[in-house]
């Protein structure tokens, strides 16, 4: 079974996020007829403070369309 594409962002941003930190929130947003195969992630960190981070990612089509971004906010360990 497929990954939902949901579930590749977190993958990617949890890992830009770094270890130690729990997700509060995500927002995705997906484009129409979005499959879920062949795509390439990537998610960075827009900002961080001493216990949040926000981090941003997407997922684009061998083509270079967008099929899905996220936004997401992770708590720090211990905060």
């Amino acid at each position: 079974m497929d990954t939902s594409l949901a579930a590749q962002l977190e993958t990617v941003l949890r890992k830009a996020a770094g270890e130690g930190t729990a997700l509060a929130s995500m927002t995705v947003d997906y484009a129409a007829d979005a499959g879920v195969d062949g795509l390439e992630p990537k998610g960075w960190i827009e900002r961080a403070t001493r216990s949040l981070v926000f981090a941003q990612g997407e997922l684009r089509r061998p083509d270079g369309a967008l099929a899905a971004s996220a936004s997401a906010v992770f708590r720090r360990a211990g905060d």
